[in-house]
């Protein structure tokens, strides 16, 4: 009984391996690998660019905020604890 079990479980491990088909590991393995890789790269490095100037810019709009300076303290009619 045991070995019954053992070569039941045995089949349907290794069934599902037998009925599927290889596939390619990386779209660059393709024939034209070599283009597609080169346009993937150039897309990463147009991309990083962009993001560098976002950074860049949100630096410079937080470098603005740090040295704005309050006009003469808080306004009493908004930060009164009597209102």
């Amino acid at each position: 009984m045991a070995r019954l079990r053992f070569w039941v479980c045995l089949i349907l491990v290794v069934l599902p391996f037998v009925r599927t088909e290889p596939q390619p590991l990386s779209p660059f393995s393709e024939g034209n690998g070599k283009k597609a890789l080169g346009a993937f790269i150039e897309k990463a490095k147009e991309e990083f660019k962009e993001r560098l100037i976002r950074e860049e810019d949100a630096h410079k709009n937080m470098l603005y905020k740090l040295m704005r300076q309050s006009p003469g303290g808080p306004d009493p009619k908004h930060h009164s604890k009597n209102a």
